[in-house]
């Protein structure tokens, strides 16, 4: 007997993408974000964080666990595989476009590691000399937004809003200020642009 058409899809989304899916949950290590940024675009639009962590699965103690660290929560390698086997796929199509999408995200964390690894010396110098300061952090990065914004005065909070510290907060960690960096490195960020940036800021 022929085996029900979603089975095959499932079997054939494991044989084309199964690499990848481990390649990808260690590169985001575990992290509930890049997963939504991943499914999001299977899926065509953005979905809301709530939704992804259903998709997931993911536990009352995963959910507990996070908030007692402060942090969002993360997936293990099982939830995020059952969750990409659920992930509604038609056609032989759909499958290829999954791994595609698939590999447009490793490629972006690849990159997002190795311009870190470069870089995070010098993020750390940045950091002691201006102590972590949310201000000098705005200046730094209104300096290294892309054209027409980049320069310009970033709206009040923001700067608080993107490292993910209280509103109120004048500093943050280094591990903020990193982490930052990891969520938002793009393919077009090079390790040389960020570094000739930071070394004009700690010049100041």
């Amino acid at each position: 007997m022929a085996a029900a058409p979603e089975e095959v899809t499932a079997a054939r989304l494991s044989e084309v993408c199964g690499n990848d899916m481990r390649i990808f949950q260690d590169l985001c290590r575990c992290g509930i974000e890049p997963i939504n940024l991943l499914f999001s675009e299977f899926a065509g639009s953005p979905l809301p964080l709530a939704v992804i962590m259903q998709v997931l699965s993911i536990t009352e103690a995963q959910l507990l666990q996070a908030q007692t660290l402060q942090v969002p929560p993360t997936a293990s390698l099982h939830q995020f595989l059952e969750a990409m086997a659920a992930f509604p796929l038609d056609t032989a199509e759909d499958v290829q476009r999954c791994s595609d999408i698939l590999q447009k995200h490793i490629g972006r964390l690849q990159h997002a590691a190795a311009v870190l690894d470069a870089v995070t010396p010098q993020l750390a110098r940045f950091h002691a000399h201006t102590g972590g300061s949310i201000a000098a952090i705005e200046r730094l990065l209104a300096d290294l937004a892309p054209a027409p914004q980049k320069g310009r005065p970033m709206p009040q909070g923001m700067i608080n809003s993107l490292v993910r510290v209280p509103r109120d907060a004048t500093a943050c960690t280094l591990d903020d200020l990193v982490a930052f960096f990891w969520r938002n490195l793009e393919q077009f960020d090079t390790a040389a642009e960020i570094s000739a940036v930071l070394e004009e800021h700690m010049q100041k």
